[in-house]
């Protein structure tokens, strides 16, 4: 060990204080920052403290504030989707007071068919055919097996015969049926060259005549020619006399001489047709569809049963009655048509609707209560639901001093949104009404509470951002009071570092010139 003199020490000194600045140069550098704590700089670290403080707390409230335009966001959604609702709801209402208590024209099928079901058991060739009383035919010819009743319906409407077909709710929860109605107040025919196997598929169709629905003894079996019993089935509401022949008739029927029939037409005046020899009932169909008078004379397999027997049936296509006057001859009682000689057929009353009307009622019930279950459902991110009555405060500042209060509403369809008459009761056009018009309230209340609350995430929204600028601001402005300048500090490294390194030269030197010394002393 070597003595240390004076030179020495004052050499480690200069060192040990260079590494102490270099050390904090070194952390100015790294940090940006040049106080570190109060006794560095008082008044700049506590002015620091100060702002960054704030920032935090702002950025503490925006998180609260984030909570409660969720909410609002949120509960918005849920608004649009009770709307979405309420629109169902209304279609829903059109649709049954479209229906009318007064009924349609219509025969629907008790099978459940929906728009995706497939024709089952047609071939490549396979015929549906819709005759009109306005004297308009619908033809489509199956070219797939996999053709489906949507496709069906969507021809014939497209066909604009004056019938359509829709799908309406089905006695079953769940399932659909299938539905031909009259648009233009006339009767209208299944023809018989249809293929059997389509009108399989419509089973439950039924007529105001009585005629029973049995398709493989009413029309063609696939692709060949309707044999003699196979009539058709058609859809009659206005009056018609069939007559009672035991045996039946064909086209060839002989209608003796002297034999005539007085009816009365479609528009109310009276029409004699007279045989002074003998003709055929196909002769009398003709000469009947000649006048152009709304009546139809036509060949019905009444019983649906299989070879018949086919009955002559005279009917009112303009929906009336059918009066026959007087009957002589092959028209009488006694004539081979077995027709009585004054006789009346009353005009069937038109379908009646109630049945549908309620199917529509159950869905408009299934959305009242999925209006409910939406509103208590409600998935806010705090817990607070808005449409349950819970309140919600929202802090906009770091002093705590007025809160926001959001006034929640309890939501339900019976009590604020008035939703009051059930579709289980609609049987009549005042129900249907009723609902109708608490439906249109409620779609009111609810577009004022999206108007409502829309309001205050707006002006939350604006605080928010505000917040954010203040937020940043702050932080910018406490980092920049206690920062360090990055070129003096550098500037200050480097020369620190040369500092350094001659206090390092300066003690090696003195160190060998003591060593020297002690050497020619030694």
């Amino acid at each position: 060990m070597f003595p240390i003199n004076d030179t020495m020490s004052a050499n480690i000194a200069i060192l040990q204080r260079t590494n102490e600045l270099f050390d904090l140069t070194q952390k100015r550098v790294a940090t940006g920052k040049s106080v570190f704590t109060a006794a560095d700089d008082t008044t700049r670290y506590r002015v620091s403290e100060n702002l960054l403080g704030r920032s935090r707390q702002l950025s503490s409230i925006n998180n609260n504030i984030s909570l409660g335009l969720a909410t609002l966001e949120t509960t918005d959604n849920t608004l649009k989707q009770m709307l979405g609702l309420i629109d169902s709801a209304l279609t829903l209402v059109s649709k049954a007071q479209n229906e009318g208590s007064n009924g349609v024209r219509a025969a629907t099928s008790t099978a459940a068919i929906d728009t995706t079901s497939v024709v089952t058991g047609v071939v490549v060739g396979s015929r549906l055919s819709i005759t009109s009383d306005a004297g308009k035919t619908f033809s489509y010819t199956f070219n797939s097996t996999t053709v489906t009743w949507g496709e069906i319906a969507n021809a014939l409407n497209a066909a604009n015969i004056g019938v359509v077909a829709d799908f309406i709710p089905g006695s079953v929860a769940g399932t659909n049926n299938l539905r031909f109605r009259a648009l233009n107040d006339k009767d209208f025919s299944f023809d018989a060259l249809t293929d059997q196997a389509v009108m399989d598929d419509l089973a439950g169709l039924t007529t105001p005549t009585g005629q029973v629905f049995t398709p493989n003894n009413l029309f063609a079996n696939g692709l060949a020619a309707p044999a003699a019993g196979e009539s058709g089935f058609t859809l009659a509401y206005g009056g018609h006399v069939t007559g009672n022949a035991g045996g039946g008739v064909t086209l060839a029927t002989v209608i003796p001489g002297g034999s005539s029939i007085v009816f009365e037409d479609g528009n109310g005046s009276y029409r004699t047709i007279n045989y002074g020899v003998a003709t055929t009932v196909g002769q009398f169909i003709t000469d009947v569809t000649a006048l152009g008078a709304g009546i139809k004379a036509e060949l019905v397999n009444q019983t649906g049963g299989a070879g018949g027997p086919l009955q002559l049936r005279l009917r009112n296509m303009n929906g009336g009655n059918m009066n026959i006057v007087a009957a002589s001859g092959g028209f009488a009682t006694a004539g081979v048509l077995g027709m009585s000689g004054v006789v009346t057929g009353y005009t069937a009353p038109l379908s009646l609707n109630n049945a549908l009307r309620l199917a529509y009622g159950q869905q408009y019930d299934a959305i009242i209560e999925n209006i409910d279950e939406l509103a208590r459902s409600n998935p806010v991110p705090d817990g607070r639901n808005l449409l349950q009555g819970e309140n919600v405060a929202v802090m906009l500042d770091e002093y705590a001093s007025s809160p926001l209060k959001l006034a929640g509403v309890m939501v339900t369809a019976s009590g604020l949104l008035t939703m009051v008459q059930p579709g289980a009761t609609w049987i009549n056009d005042g129900n249907i009404q009723a609902s109708a018009t608490q439906t249109r309230q409620a779609q009111t209340v609810l577009l004022q509470l999206q108007a409502q609350f829309a309001t205050f995430n707006n002006y939350i929204r604006s605080r928010y951002d505000l917040n954010k600028a203040y937020q940043g601001d702050t932080k910018t402005q406490g980092d920049e009071i206690v920062a360090a300048d990055p070129t003096e500090e550098s500037a200050s490294l480097v020369a620190l570092q040369t500092r350094q390194q001659f206090a390092v030269q300066a003690l090696s030197i003195g160190n060998q010139a003591q060593q020297s010394l002690l050497r020619l002393l030694g």
